[in-house]
């Protein structure tokens, strides 16, 4: 699914309006979906619905969800708290409630009553800013938001909660909490960035009559995974194939100390698919490791020959990982500077890989072949020299910016995982919660992307795969171990299910 910002939505509204359909129709089917959504979920007969309302389009919205709610059999009370409509068609959508019971107050003729009308509703419907807001909300509107937020209502977002901006996901200080947002035709870019995710609450996409082929002429800022398409990246096998039919992978992991990190990306690797798993270790943690993976085959690195183990273990891989707990001594600078020069096939940097190229960022150049990084914001403050905040704040332009400029496909984790492909595409991942937050989470995505990598699937296809799945058995966990309890490794025995339910 596209997920388009402020600008591509009026893009696309306006090819609608030039198609011949008029501004005022998308309206009220917009405030036809909102009402049917709330007359489907909640009791309007036995409740009151407050639909705060904006001087804007978005709060034209809100009009109109006030009159089929009224038609519903509805209790109904519209709040002007931002003064009278300004745009003519939220003027003409306000001048046909007049024939019907919902009633209209404004902010502006008695203040108390609108905060007692937000702080005694059932249902709160927020249509104040919609997505052309930037900024700050004055003084009063940080109250009426402040208020609604401590209500004990039941919470709707119209398109966008108030107090976001669309194209950034930035709140500069108060921001609607809804429970359900419920936007129009595509989701909206901050719908799926923090922290304006955290505000939305479940998202309700509804479609309000723009053709699908101008839809699909559209470009979008970022596109959504979608289960369909990690499903249709999983072909049913042929019965006449073998371990080379499935792609041979190569995890340079590990060091003393971090023995798990390499056992959790070779296992992930495994689960996903990979026809043959190589780790190359360092021999201080061989036994550990081999001692939990009995599948794969084994390198052991010996200082004197290293260089000739690497050349033998890289011979016959069709993709490699490095980083994940190698730390970053000389020996490991050595073998990453080594492998991006000699390695002929795409590459997965993760982790310590990471933090040496941070020193030295040249070394991107140091090789032919696709590379995929898998930074956390942190390590991606480091890649670029510049605080996790300011990534953060901007994580879809610096994503875009980076994978452009290096020439690879960049895996941005974290809430809502960006995956940019080095010619502009960025995929915005929809799966995952905060329960893996835990040291270890980023091993098994490493594998799982270098697993399906070593399958043929190119770069931006098997990282978009990998973290869809990821997300996927993380929130699998979630529902069986809590966020709190459940661990990386719980994430990697999930995954098992979810492919049989692909198979089937």
């Amino acid at each position: 699914m596209k997920a388009l910002n402020n600008q591509q939505t009026r893009e696309l509204e306006q090819w609608a309006v030039d198609e011949g359909i008029p501004y005022i129709t998308l309206m009220e089917h917009a405030g036809t979906a909102v009402a049917e959504y709330i007359s489907s979920h909640y009791n309007i007969r036995e409740k009151r619905t407050v639909i705060l309302c904006g001087k804007g389009n978005n709060g034209g919205d809100g009009f109109v969800a006030a009159r089929r709610l009224d038609a519903a059999g509805g209790e109904v009370i519209i709040a002007l708290v931002d003064g009278l409509p300004k745009t003519d068609i939220a003027k003409e959508t306000l001048s046909r409630i007049r024939q019907t019971n919902v009633q209209a107050f404004s902010i502006a003729d008695d203040q108390e009553l609108i905060f007692e009308l937000i702080r005694t509703a059932d249902v709160l419907v927020d249509c104040i800013y919609g997505i052309g807001f930037k900024g700050t909300p004055d003084a009063r509107m940080t109250e009426v938001l402040e208020t609604a937020n401590l209500s004990g209502a039941d919470k709707i977002a119209v398109d966008i909660p108030s107090g976001i901006e669309c194209d950034t996901g930035t709140v500069d200080t108060v921001c609607f909490q809804a429970d359900v947002t419920i936007t129009f035709t595509t989701m909206k870019t901050a719908h799926l960035l923090s922290p304006a995710k955290e505000y939305c609450g479940e998202i309700v996409v509804a479609d309000v009559g723009i053709p699908h082929n101008l839809v699909a002429q559209q470009e979008a800022d970022i596109e959504v995974a979608e289960e369909w398409q990690i499903e249709s990246m999983f072909k049913p096998r042929k019965q006449n194939t073998n371990k080379g039919d499935y792609g041979h992978l190569l995890c340079i992991c590990g060091s003393e100390g971090m023995a798990g990190a390499a056992i959790m990306c070779g296992k992930a690797a495994l689960r996903s698919g990979t026809g043959l798993v190589h780790m190359v270790v360092p021999k201080e943690i061989y036994p550990i490791v081999a001692g939990q993976l009995t599948e794969p085959i084994y390198t052991v690195l010996y200082q004197e020959r290293m260089l000739q183990q690497l050349d033998e273990a890289m011979e016959k891989a069709t993709a490699c990982v490095i980083g994940c707990g190698m730390g970053t001594s000389e020996t490991a600078k050595l073998i990453l500077t080594y492998v991006l020069k000699h390695f002929k096939h795409p590459i997965v940097l993760d982790a310590d890989a990471l933090n040496i190229v941070s020193e030295n960022i040249e070394l991107l150049q140091n090789t032919t072949v696709p590379l995929i990084l898998t930074p956390h914001p942190g390590e991606m403050a480091r890649l670029l020299k510049i605080t996790t905040k300011e990534v953060q704040r901007n994580r879809l332009q610096i994503s875009r910016e980076f994978a452009k400029k290096h020439g690879i496909t960049l895996v941005l984790k974290g809430s809502g995982t960006v995956v940019a492909a080095h010619y502009g595409k960025i995929s915005m991942n929809p799966t995952g919660n905060a329960g893996m937050a835990k040291g270890g989470s980023g091993d098994v995505l490493a594998g799982m992307i270098g697993g399906i990598l070593a399958q043929g699937e190119a770069p931006f296809e098997a990282a978009r795969t990998a973290v869809y799945l990821h997300g996927m058995a993380g929130d699998k966990c979630a529902d069986k171990l809590s966020q709190i309890s459940m661990l990386p490794t719980d994430m990697i025995e999930e995954l098992p299910r979810l492919f049989l339910k692909f198979e089937k």
